[in-house]
C-alpha cells in the first residue's frame, strides 16, 4: 500500500514539474500515470463500503480518459468534459452508498452552493449564449453534488478531495472561458491530483 502511494506521489510530482517547466513530452506520460496508480490504490485498499470500490475505479478510469483527451497534444475539451462529467456521475454513485450524516450534509450543501454562487459564477456569466453553456452548467452541478455527498459522509478526506477537485475545475474553466493566467495550469494539476487522491484516501476510512 505504501509503495502504491509512493508511486502516485512520484508521478504527480513529475507531472507538476513537467507543467511548470513546459515539458509536454514528460506530461504526456506522467499525468495519466497518476490515475493508473490511483486505480491500483483503490484496488488494494480496504474500502468502506466495499461495493463503492468499483464506482471509484470506474470514476478514476473516466478521469484517466479525460486526462488523455485534455493533454496539450490532443486538446479535446468537449471529450474531456464528457469524460469528467461521467467520472463525477460515477463518484456520485459510489458516494451515495455511504451513510449520510445530518450536519456534514448541511455543510456540504452550503459548500457546494458557495462554490457554484461564487467560484463558478464568472464562468457561467462568460458562457451566456455560448454553445457550451448547457454542458458546462451540468458539469458544475455534478461537481457541486460530489462536494455535497462527500461532505455528507462525514469523512474529511473525501470532503477535502471533492473540494480540491472542484477548485481545480474552476481554475480550468476560468483559464479557458474567463481570463487565462500564467502558471495557472500548475495549480490546476496540483489541486486535481490532490482532489483525486483525497477521494481515494477517504474511501479507506
Amino acid at each position: 500500500m505504501i509503495i502504491s502511494w509512493i508511486l502516485v506521489a512520484a508521478a504527480a510530482l513529475t507531472d507538476w514539474w513537467a507543467v511548470e517547466n513546459d515539458r509536454p513530452k514528460v506530461e504526456l506520460f506522467a499525468k495519466p500515470l497518476v490515475m493508473v496508480f490511483l486505480i491500483g490504490v483503490v484496488l488494494a485498499i480496504d474500502a468502506e463500503p466495499d461495493h463503492a470500490r468499483w464506482w471509484f475505479v470506474a470514476a478514476l478510469a473516466a478521469g484517466l480518459i479525460g486526462d488523455i483527451l485534455l493533454l496539450p497534444r490532443i486538446n479535446n475539451f468537449i471529450g474531456g468534459l464528457a469524460a469528467f462529467a461521467l467520472g463525477h456521475g460515477l463518484y456520485i454513485g459510489g458516494l451515495s452508498l455511504m451513510a449520510v450524516q445530518g450536519v456534514p450534509l448541511l455543510a456540504g450543501l452550503a459548500t457546494g452552493a458557495i462554490l457554484v454562487a461564487v467560484v463558478a459564477r464568472p464562468i457561467v456569466n462568460a458562457l451566456r449564449g455560448h454553445k457550451l453553456a448547457v454542458p458546462v452548467n451540468i458539469y458544475i452541478a455534478l461537481s457541486a453534488a460530489v462536494v455535497a455527498l462527500a461532505s455528507a459522509s462525514g469523512r474529511w478526506l473525501l470532503a477535502a478531495g471533492a473540494i480540491a477537485f472542484a477548485l481545480s475545475d474552476a481554475l480550468l474553466g476560468s483559464d479557458k472561458f474567463v481570463q487565462p493566467a500564467p502558471h495557472r495550469r500548475v495549480w490546476i494539476h496540483r489541486l486535481y491530483h490532490l482532489g483525486q487522491a483525497g477521494l481515494v484516501a477517504g474511501l479507506a476510512i
